[in-house]
């Protein structure tokens, strides 16, 4: 019977029908006159909310029966599992007040069975025998309480279903409100939608949307109340606690459920204030928008005191949230209108501010239009603003402009003029560098014949110079005789080595030659005088001097050879005699010591010793001229490069001369052309 009606009752999910289920099925198994459900209140009294009874016994449903022992003697046991079987009720030492409360109903015996939800005493299942006293049985106890148990699990299973229907009908409800809040951009709209819908949700007297200011003082901005009750919109009410102790709190999401606001430990000025409003219960949620706490949400339960609820509290919790984000939405929809009626009034002043800066742009343009044609002396209306701006700096860029024009024209003339006087100087140059190069070609055949009469006087020289050798030869056979004229000789010798020393020093002039070979024939003169001489005195001698006459004789034909050579010296170097001026003054000087030698040889030896003297002079005179002219002859061949490389500078100065010039005559065009492009130019009052 247990399961069948454990079934039964399983097959209900409505919570009358549980308990109507449940007193049939055990009044009928255990054949007892009456079996109630008797639930409790807040204060443990007890009502009767179900019954079966049998036919001529009093009616005990809705009945209230209160055993003032009960909530201090029996929760807890019940709470354990207790039942409790009374046989007889007049010996079962009840007090007499409780008696009297179940004598009208005729109970003369009973058993009660604690009915727990979620572990909490919520009633018990009572049967009763009426007809008489009853030994229950441990069956009867035991049926009992199964019975009690499974009532238990059904309500939980019911409350669970009616749970999970009421999350899913607020989770509508939600999307609900959530959605027709998200339709409206106004703020009172939202709040108007939100109140509405969540006051008849929650099924409350009153829904409220109280705001802060800076201090933290509040004002109900939007109500949806029910009929009534007092109106508490524009009420400003103030929680002297609220700044202090609450605003982190609301922010971080706290939600605030009162079930009875006097049982809630508030503030007496905080319930003053409410007290007019008729409040009994409350939940309190924040509006947050971006973190910040703009406001609360608040509901009211204004006929009594009301157990909230969790899914109540959620509710309202997320009611709150979605509030916050379609306040969010409505303020940037607004903050987007503002932005969009700025930029719509941006635009337009930026259209006409382009409008005018157009205009502007076209009268600049017509002023300055005589500029494109090359007009400088225009200048445009300086205004205010932007194209004002641009004015004056257009006319500082044509007064600019007319300067650097100006500036161009008088340099093109100055680079005209200069141009041309520089053409010609370079044309002149040019022809003076190819006459250079001609006149250095001629000069340069110059040296030639010269370098090659310098070595016709080296050859000459070198055949002097053996005609000398032999004449020292000669002249050294008579040495033994000259050696009372040696220290004059040697004197000699000296004037003319310094002769020679000068003539080495100027050997690049072909003067000192010419000086050489008239000393040498005024030598050869005087060796033949003295050969003359040394005759005579043979003559005088006469036998003994037949030998010295004889070498008076060779040495008078050495002479006449060395004559003879140095008249074809003097021949040759007639074309440089000029050059060689001084080599003629020191040799005047040496004859003139050899003259003053002359004067002291008295004899033919001493003669004889000056004519050996002078032959090995005229040795190393002749090994002077011959070394003269080789370096006559690398001179001359020096300077003959050096004419060449002078000719072929020449010819390349007139070629680029003339490259210049052309140059010259192409930046004079050049010129020309700038000259007539700043011509179009009007840089004043000019034509």
């Amino acid at each position: 019977q247990i399961n069948e009606i454990t079934s039964r009752i399983r097959e209900t999910l409505q919570i009358e029908q549980i308990y109507s289920t449940a007193v049939s099925g055990v009044r009928e198994a255990m054949r007892c006159d009456r079996t109630v459900v008797y639930l409790f209140d807040e204060k443990w009294k007890g009502k009767v909310v179900a019954e079966s009874v049998g036919r001529g016994f009093p009616v005990a449903l809705g009945a209230q029966i209160n055993d003032p022992c009960f909530a201090d003697s029996y929760i807890d046991k019940y709470v354990k599992g207790r039942v409790h079987a009374t046989p007889n009720i007049y010996e079962a030492g009840l007090t007499d007040c409780y008696l009297k409360q179940l004598e009208p109903f005729g109970v003369k015996a009973n058993l009660v069975a604690p009915i727990l939800n979620n572990k909490k005493l919520i009633g018990l299942l009572i049967s009763h025998q009426c007809s008489g006293p009853r030994d229950w049985k441990d069956y009867d106890i035991n049926f009992v309480r199964q019975i009690a148990i499974q009532i238990g699990f059904a309500l939980d299973q019911a409350q669970l279903l009616k749970q999970q229907a009421t999350v899913a009908d607020r989770a509508k409800q939600l999307n609900e409100i959530t959605s027709q809040m998200r339709e409206f951009l106004e703020p009172e709209n939202i709040y108007r939608a939100a109140l509405q819908n969540t006051r008849e949700a929650l099924e409350v007297d009153r829904a409220i949307v109280y705001v802060f200011d800076e201090s933290w003082k509040g004002k109900v901005i939007a109500e949806s109340v029910a009929r009534g009750f007092p109106v508490a919109l524009d009420a400003h009410i103030n929680d002297p606690c609220f700044a202090q102790s609450y605003i982190e709190k609301y922010k971080r999401g706290r939600v605030q459920a009162l079930n009875n606001i006097y049982e809630a430990d508030l503030d007496k000025c905080y319930l003053s204030q409410l007290e007019p409003f008729e409040v009994k219960a409350s939940v309190v949620a924040p509006i947050l928008i971006h973190d910040n706490l703009l406001g609360l949400l608040v509901v009211h339960q204004c006929s009594d005191p009301r157990e909230w609820q969790q899914i109540d509290i959620d509710f309202v919790y997320q009611v709150a949230i979605q509030l916050g984000f379609a306040l969010e939405q409505a303020k940037l929809f607004e903050q987007k209108e503002q932005a969009r009626i700025s930029a719509e009034a941006l635009s337009e002043e930026r259209r006409q501010q382009k409008e005018e800066i157009q205009r502007q742009l076209v009268d600049l343009l017509t002023d300055v239009e005589g500029a494109s044609r090359g007009d400088l002396t225009v200048r445009a209306d300086v205004t205010a603003g932007e194209i004002g701006t641009v004015a004056d700096f257009f006319n500082s860029i044509i007064e600019s402009l007319r300067q650097i024009v100006t500036n161009v024209k008088q340099s093109a003339l100055q680079v005209n003029a200069a141009l041309g006087d520089n053409e010609g100087a370079i044309r002149q140059l040019a022809d003076e560098a190819l006459q250079q190069a001609e006149e250095t070609t001629r000069t340069l055949d110059s040296v030639e014949e010269m370098t090659l009469s310098i070595q016709a006087v080296a050859n000459n020289a070198r055949q002097a110079e053996s005609v000398a050798r032999m004449a020292s030869m000669s002249a050294e056979q008579g040495g033994i005789a000259m050696d009372l004229t040696v220290q004059n000789i040697l004197s000699l010798r000296e004037t003319v080595g310094e002769t020679a020393k000068k003539v080495k020093r100027l050997g690049e002039s072909s003067q000192q030659i010419s000086k050489v070979v008239s000393l040498i024939n005024q030598i050869a003169l005087q060796t033949n005088l003295l050969a003359i001489n040394a005759g005579i005195e043979a003559a005088r001698a006469g036998e003994e001097g037949q030998g010295f006459a004889v070498v008076a004789e060779e040495v008078g034909e050495l002479a006449a050879r060395s004559a003879a050579a140095t008249q074809e010296i003097e021949q040759i170097v007639e074309n440089i005699q000029r050059e060689t001026g001084q080599v003629v003054e020191a040799m005047e000087l040496g004859t003139a010591q050899v003259v003053e030698g002359t004067r002291l040889v008295e004899d033919a030896k001493q003669s004889l010793g000056q004519i050996l003297e002078v032959s090995h002079q005229i040795d190393h005179l002749v090994q002077s001229i011959s070394n003269a002219t080789v370096s006559q002859v690398q001179t001359s061949q020096a300077v003959k490069e050096l004419m060449q490389e002078i000719a072929r500078v020449s010819k390349r100065t007139s070629v680029s001369s003339r490259q210049v010039s052309g140059s010259l005559r192409q930046t004079v065009e050049v010129a020309k052309e700038l000259q007539a492009s700043v011509g179009t130019f009007k840089v004043g009052s000019e034509a």
